[in-house]
């Protein structure tokens, strides 16, 4: 009766141990996760805060933006000319006849090709940058003209970015919708 006893107490202990094991593994997959999307939001947040103190802005040009990248890929000049909307400048945003969800309107459709990508050599609305751990972001931007009155001009800038690629850590490219930020800029 006593190994009886045991066998079972073994195996209810098994069960459990594989259970925990699975739930540890799915919180490192979800750690790696959250460690991406932040820093994504942290790289939109970069460059809103670039461009909205970007004085005299909207304005003509660009600005230079570096990454941790080696050489002469890591210099990128970011387009700020601005469009009227409702379309903008730059990436392409949800419409409401073409956004998957009402809350989408707006929002960078990733779904579209990429617009120029901005190099040392050439000014684009998109970028690939990495980060110092060596994970590669594309990071994608609309500048919209909301309102051209002369004596307050408002436009509305809208950054996304998602994760393309894992770098010399080994860690797997986990699917992840991409982060969108926006904010208005008056001068």
């Amino acid at each position: 009766m006593s190994l009886l006893e045991l066998l079972i107490a073994m195996t209810v202990l098994a069960v459990g141990m594989l259970g925990c094991v699975v739930m540890i593994l799915a919180g490192v997959q979800s750690n790696s996760r959250n460690k991406n999307d932040t820093t994504a939001v942290v790289l939109d947040q970069e460059i809103l805060e670039m461009f909205a103190t970007y004085k005299n802005y909207p304005t003509t040009g660009f600005v230079a933006i570096n990454d941790c990248g080696v050489g002469v890929g890591s210099i990128h000049n970011a387009s700020v000319v601005q469009a009227a909307g409702p379309n903008g400048a730059g990436a392409i945003l949800y419409t409401a006849a073409t956004a998957p969800l009402p809350s989408n309107v707006g929002d960078i459709d990733w779904t579209q090709p990429a617009p120029a990508f901005a190099t040392s050599a050439v000014t684009g609305y998109a970028m690939q940058y990495q980060a110092c751990n060596g994970d590669t972001y594309e990071v994608r931007w609309n500048i919209m003209e909301v309102s051209p009155n002369p004596s307050s001009r408002i436009s509305m800038l809208t950054v996304s970015s998602r994760q393309t690629s894992a770098g010399a850590t080994h860690n797997a490219t986990l699917f992840a919708t991409p982060t969108t930020l926006r904010t208005m800029i008056e001068n």
